[in-house]
């Protein structure tokens, strides 16, 4: 009966241990979780017009994104190939990124952050990490997929000096117990402001919660009003995957941004109804639905044109938005 009681109390502590270890973060101490780099001392010549975009880039993973498979170093670098083209061929000024890995075991422990900005030509990067594990069980077979550090986030890289950053940590589901919230991403609003022309230009990106439809709809309204106070004063642009459906004909969340007189939309509801396939980002293979976005204030900003992105070369399972504005 000693040796029983012995040996539960060590079971205990190893599981124990096991599970705080396995839920620690992997950063190392030196290095800052949310950070602005500037990656070239050249000087960008600036124009009126200008060109943004987001993409949920699904850490470069191709169609292959949350499904047990394995993966080869090639499809990352294919990948990553294709995105940098895509970059130079849309002369793209700003680029908002969901899903991007900052050296992880799932992507080969390549800086995606680092690869995109210099070989993409950007002057300035800013990083936002939103999952730092050690372990996490996702997808839940093989098992060997859940081992290896995971640091992935969000990132915003600019050809314009990126002046300054705050992130925002929305909230966690509230329909799931503490060791499921333990194992998961923080979902972020990650606000930059850039400098463009002397004046600043406020950037939010965002990644909202995919699975809790109840969790998401409070991120939403959060966002909306952070937004729309943004909106009133500042040149702002509110961009990313928000994970929340949208149909012009039917009830939805994002309806609070359509109808909202001071927002501005990259894709309006009227182009939504008329060619809804068109614009649809998700997923990329077989775009059914549109969760990707990007809105911004009317008072200070002039769009002149948009599109969904559809030749990508399924690098994502996501497809990009691009805004001139």
């Amino acid at each position: 009966m000693k040796f029983f009681f012995r040996f539960l109390v060590l079971v205990c502590v190893v599981v124990i241990g096991l599970y705080f270890w396995a839920t620690s973060s992997a950063l190392d101490p030196l290095e800052k979780p949310n950070s602005i780099y500037q990656i070239s001392s050249s000087v960008e010549e600036q124009d009126d017009t200008l060109s943004i975009m987001t993409f949920n880039i699904g850490y470069l993973s191709g169609m292959t994104n949350n499904k047990p498979v394995e993966r080869t170093s090639s499809l990352f670098d294919t990948n990553a190939s294709a995105l940098l083209q895509l970059l130079k061929t849309k002369a793209v000024d700003i680029l908002a990124m969901q899903e991007i890995d900052f050296a992880s075991a799932r992507s080969y422990d390549v800086n995606q952050l680092d690869l995109i900005a210099k070989q993409g030509g950007f002057n300035y990067a800013a990083k936002a990490l939103n999952w730092d594990k050690r372990y996490v069980p996702f997808p839940y077979w093989p098992f060997k997929h859940h081992f290896g550090k995971i640091q992935s986030g969000q990132a915003v890289v600019s050809k314009f000096k990126i002046q300054e950053q705050t992130i925002h940590k929305l909230s966690k589901p509230i329909d799931q117990p503490f060791y499921y919230i333990d194992f998961y991403l923080d979902r972020l609003v990650q606000t930059s402001v850039i400098h463009v022309n002397e004046k600043p230009l406020t950037v939010m990106n965002v990644h909202l919660e995919a699975f809790s439809k109840k969790t998401r709809s409070i991120q939403l309204r959060y966002v909306f009003e952070k937004f729309k106070r943004s909106a009133i004063t500042t040149p702002t642009i509110l961009l990313g995957d928000f994970n929340e459906p949208f149909f012009p004909e039917e009830n939805s969340y994002m309806s609070l941004f359509y109808n909202s007189p001071i927002i501005g939309q990259a894709i309006s509801p009227q182009e939504l109804q008329s060619f809804p396939e068109k614009h649809f980002t998700y997923s990329a293979e077989t775009p059914k639905a549109k969760i990707d976005y990007i809105f911004y204030s009317k008072a200070h900003i002039e769009m002149f044109s948009a599109e969904t992105i559809t030749a990508t070369q399924l690098l994502s399972d996501h497809l990009p938005v691009l805004m001139r504005f």
